[in-house]
């Protein structure tokens, strides 16, 4: 019989630290706001931020040599020569870095004679969206020495119910919201319950029906027009994307919103995928591996439901560990407390210690739900504690930075204790 006492025993302090994976960066900054905006961008993309340090022309060589750095972000905005400064860099930089100068030089002739230097150059000011997209392209020069595989598309964002009923439909809602209005980013909410759901009523849609896929549509070629017809317009940023079955073909029918995706992934910033556990297919760790950029594992205070959270993330970091992966798989733990504090059976502390890792996300029970949802309202517009902390769930999917004393979102490459 199974002692959970003893489980909740184990020190987490046992795993082994790993090294992190990805490209070693450093970032030498003149003002906190271009700090902040480009460790904003590396965490949106899933890199570890850089290490940032002031710009001292003199410490730059030395800094890149101590911590043998391959991708290296340098702001010369301000200065007075820029071609000058890059030339003098240039020549005391070992070959081996990759060197994104940020400059305020609008001018054809520096972004070639950068380019001869075997710089990058970006104009600043720039949104974080184009940065992003650059520093993507610099990154995958870097390790392929080829842009042309590595265009940019949407981060595609999974929200994971590891039981059913833990509130993912009401989670992938929030988001979509959020997203597309508080921060101005395009978004594909992607609805997975082929049968029924109520994800169309949380996103403030009436009377949406899904679109029924017949036996003769089934497998069958899409191009990006027929793609964008089967999704519904929520609100000038936001798309929501349900079809429907006629019988129990769902294997067939993810293949195909898949494709759709697939299609539309260049048109938009994000795709919010509801895996709830309602689904009629098998959402396992070699399905979230593969398909997802983010995946938003959601589970409750429950014995039951801890273990399974446990099995499913000892199966990540297993595909995690394996040689060759194409990408990064970034994890954040939500706990939702989504019923009074008598009908929970762990703490979150001992959910903490029996993962070996930290919640991110807590999600507080609130009696009011039910009746703000009946009124047609968003969880994430108020100012009660769920609220804040949807809010800081959506922060950390765009790599916002939060508070010290916030939970930090790990990664795949990271999957051990902070």
């Amino acid at each position: 019989m199974l002692d959970f006492s003893d489980l909740l025993k184990k020190d987490p302090h046992q795993t082994a630290n790993k090294p992190q994976k990805g490209l070693s960066s450093l970032h030498f900054f003149r003002t906190e706001e271009v700090k902040d905006l480009v460790e904003e961008t590396f965490r949106f993309d899933g890199h570890p931020a850089p290490i940032a340090y002031p710009y001292k022309f003199r410490e730059i060589a030395s800094k890149i040599e101590e911590y043998s750095a391959q991708l290296v972000v340098i702001d010369l905005r301000g200065c007075p020569d820029t071609l000058k400064e890059s030339k003098q860099l240039s020549s005391r930089l070992p070959t081996s870095v990759s060197v994104i100068v940020l400059g305020d030089v609008d001018a054809i002739s520096v972004v070639r004679e950068l380019k001869s230097l075997g710089f990058y150059y970006l104009f600043w000011p720039v949104e974080k969206m184009e940065l992003a997209e650059f520093i993507q392209s610099v990154a995958s020069r870097h390790i392929e020495a080829s842009n042309f595989k590595n265009r940019r598309r949407a981060k595609r964002v999974g929200v994971v119910g590891i039981r059913g009923g833990v509130g993912c439909s009401l989670l992938v809602a929030e988001l979509g919201r959020m997203l597309s209005h508080d921060k101005q980013t395009s978004c594909l909410v992607v609805d997975h319950n082929y049968m029924s759901s109520s994800l169309d009523i949380l996103l403030g849609l009436k009377n949406r029906e899904k679109r029924i896929i017949n036996e003769s549509e089934v497998g069958t070629e899409l191009d990006q027009t027929s793609a964008k017809t089967l999704v519904t317009r929520v609100n000038n940023r936001l798309n929501y994307l349900a079809l429907g079955l006629q019988d129990e073909r769902s294997t067939d029918l993810f293949e195909m919103n898949d494709l759709v995706i697939n299609h539309l992934s260049n048109e938009t910033n994000f795709t919010i995928d509801d895996f709830s556990a309602s689904v009629s297919f098998d959402v396992s760790p070699q399905v979230i591996n593969s398909t997802l950029d983010i995946a938003i594992i959601v589970m409750e205070p429950t014995i039951a439901c801890l273990r399974e959270t446990a099995a499913t993330l000892g199966k990540l970091k297993k595909l995690a560990d394996e040689p060759d992966r194409g990408k990064s798989l970034r994890i954040i733990l939500v706990l939702n407390q989504h019923r009074a504090q008598r009908f929970t059976s762990v703490t979150e502390a001992e959910i903490e210690k029996y993962l070996d890792h930290r919640i991110d996300i807590s999600l507080p029970y609130e009696v009011t739900i039910e009746e703000n949802l009946l009124n047609g309202k968003f969880l994430g517009e108020g100012k009660s504690k769920l609220g804040n902390q949807i809010r800081r769930l959506c922060s950390l999917i765009i790599g916002e930075e939060l508070s010290t004393t916030s939970k930090n979102l790990f990664s795949m490459s990271l999957l051990g204790r902070k």
